[in-house]
This record gives C-alpha cells, structure tokens and sequence, in this order.
C-alpha cells in the first residue's frame, strides 16, 4: 500500500480457513477512515464466558487483539481491492488470495465461503466497479468444454450480486471461526502491497 514499506502477509481462520491478506503495519496501526477496527470487541460470538475468557487469552497472544475474522476494515485498500460482493451475513465477499484452481469468495466477517464452480478456468478482479453496487466485476473464463455460456462462449464479466448464471452455480458454506489462525510470510516488495499480478493479474494475466 502507498506509504507503507511491510511486505504483505497471509491470514488465515476458521474451518474451513478463509484467507486474507495482511499488512502488519496497518494491523497495528489501523485508520479510522477504513472504518470500525477487527477484533476489538467478542460480545457478539455466543460462547459461555468460560470460552469467552479462553478467547480472549488467544487474542492478547503477540501484544495486540488477534481477531476471528479478516484483520482489515473492510475499506482497508487491499481488502477492498479484491471486494466483489456485499455478504448478507456482514461484512464483504472478497476473492480469496490463494486464488486457483479452486475459486471461492469469503467473508469479511461472518465465517462465509463461496464456492465457485470448478468449470472457471481463470478469473481476475478488475478495477472496473458496477455503479450501482460499487462492487468490482470479475473477468471469468471457463472451460471450453464446460462453460454455461451460450453459443459455447467462454468469457464472461460478472458483478456477482447481480450475475444469475453465476449465482445458480455457487454452493455456500458457513464455517466456524473459533479455531487455529495462522499467519504466514508472501512475497511483497516496495510499497508493502503485491505486484498487479498477486491479483490474478487485476484483469491482465487471465486474457
């Protein structure tokens, strides 16, 4: 991110993991006009106070909150880079970091995953948002011979909460999110945040 020299991370939680990505500096750091801070508050998690006690033990570990959901604000840069749809459960749908072959969205804040179909090929984020949504649309492409497309087309830009072909497509689960997390380190470079191409190329590898 412009003005911030860390090299991005990867953070993972629940079962199954959802994934996002991580700048330490802005982790501890955060800004208020990225909006409310992770983390700060587990009154909401329906746990006895006997677990509630536990958790908050886990999340002092390392000097500062470990939060249960993605540790940005959900108008953090990188986490709205990769936001493509509002979740109905809270929070933003964002393209999970690991990106293929196995393509889902996760959520912000609720323990959401959405499976996107195994006939996807490749897919990127682009900078182009929808004007009604401010959601960035997705360039899909999919395989030749399993693509839904008409006349055997492949491919196909999607804003996601409006996209009926993709939507009849995806399976959805809700996981847990009292579980391990783990943080990992990924390549970064100056400016703390990956190149065009950790994006699945920002529209540009997947033509």
């Amino acid at each position: 991110m412009e003005g911030c020299s860390f090299e991005l991370c990867l953070y993972s939680v629940g079962q199954p993991k959802r994934t996002f990505p991580l700048c330490p500096y802005c982790f501890n750091n955060p800004s208020p006009k990225w909006g409310k801070t992770p983390g700060e508050d587990i009154q909401n998690l329906g746990i006895d106070s006997d677990d509630e006690a536990k958790e908050r033990n886990v999340r002092r570990l390392g000097g500062r909150s470990i939060t249960l959901e993605c540790p940005h604000p959900d108008k953090h840069p990188i986490i709205d880079e990769l936001m493509v749809s509002p979740d109905p459960s809270g929070g933003v749908l964002v393209l999970d970091p690991h990106f293929g072959p196995k393509w889902r969205l996760v959520g912000t804040r609720e323990p959401t995953i959405v499976h996107l179909p195994r006939s996807i090929d490749k897919l990127s984020v682009l900078d182009e948002r929808d004007v009604v949504t401010n959601c960035h649309l997705m360039r899909i492409q999919f395989k030749t011979d399993e693509t839904p497309l008409k006349e055997g087309k492949t491919t196909h830009k999607s804003c996601f909460p409006n996209d009926e072909i993709l939507q009849g497509m995806v399976r959805v689960h809700h996981g847990q999110e009292r579980t391990q997390t783990t943080g990992r380190g990924r390549r970064g470079g100056h400016g703390g945040r990956r190149s065009r191409g950790g994006r699945g190329g920002r529209g540009r590898s997947s033509r």
